[in-house]
């Protein structure tokens, strides 16, 4: 199926506690709001799943570098997207001291809405997923880590007996082509990708032009057929040669997922993409007679 990906994984870290507030430094993975938790309401750490039991719920804190802060779930709601009626959407505001206003925390998506998804853990600053009972990261859905829970990719979910958790971490590192599994992405905003994995949970669709781009598990790409924009593949593999070794394509000519199956058999997903290649420029001189 085609989508646009996101360069950003815009998101919060919430710290849910009981009793006692430890205070933490929280690892963030791009721009991020760590909230550790200073005073809640009508939240229990067991109530996160059930979704609109926390509406209404007003929470102060503060950040690491120990700035208060205060936010409120303004509402939740079933995701019209979801057909299996299991994912909620969070409103989420925090107080702006600057202009003493409420204000959205997320960014609105392309559907114009600035909601939240809430997933358990947090994502570190290489983009790998930490799980914790005490953390739950609110992904924004104008970000990838949403974006690939409405793809289908849950992580709570398990599919012909296999954890979706590690789909849903190689779907943030092929959003974001991250090739090396480190967090660097190498696309840009809007990027148009064909995504399509081994549980049929998203279906290749034929697009022209569009071939193969890479195989992708958890910690990156498993194998690259060319890059998504203008980089090269050796460009590339110096980012990250002992991961890449004999896993991209040196022959030049394009090949495809049947034909590279010995060395993607670990993959979980695929991507196809346009070739992209550099238009050269040219510089036009006028040449005059000599006098």
């Amino acid at each position: 199926m085609k989508y646009k990906n996101l360069t950003l994984p815009c998101f919060i870290l919430i710290l849910l506690v009981t009793y006692l507030v430890k205070k933490e430094y929280l690892q963030r993975w791009t721009k991020s709001i760590g909230l550790i938790l200073t005073e809640q309401k009508n939240l229990k750490t067991n109530t996160i799943s059930k979704g609109k039991s926390l509406k209404g719920t007003q929470i102060s804190g503060v950040d690491e570098q120990g700035k208060e802060l205060r936010f409120q779930i303004r509402d939740i709601e079933l995701d019209p997207k979801d057909l299996e009626r299991e994912t909620y959407l969070y409103t989420i505001f925090y107080w702006d001291k600057s202009d003493s206003q409420w204000k959205n925390l997320c960014k609105p998506d392309t559907n114009n809405d600035a909601k939240a998804i809430p997933l358990t853990g947090y994502w570190n600053a290489t983009g790998a997923h930490v799980e914790s009972s005490k953390l739950i990261t609110f992904a924004c859905t104008s970000g990838v880590l949403a974006k690939c829970v409405r793809w289908g990719y849950k992580p709570w979910k398990t599919i012909q007996g296999r954890s979706l958790r590690d789909f849903h971490q190689a779907c943030t590192r092929m959003a974001r082509a991250d090739y090396c599994g480190n967090g660097k992405s190498h696309t840009k905003e809007g990027t148009e990708i064909n995504i399509y994995d081994t549980l049929g949970i998203q279906k290749k669709a034929l697009k022209k032009n569009m071939v193969l781009e890479a195989a992708w598990g958890p910690d990156g790409a498993i194998y690259i057929n060319h890059s998504r924009w203008f980089e090269t593949l050796a460009d590339i593999y110096k980012e990250c040669p002992k991961k890449l070794i004999n896993r991209i394509n040196n022959n030049g000519d394009y090949t495809t997922k049947e034909k590279t199956s010995h060395i993607m058999s670990d993959a979980l997903l695929f991507n196809d993409s346009l070739v992209r290649t550099r238009r050269p420029h040219f510089s036009i001189f006028q040449v005059r007679p000599e006098p």
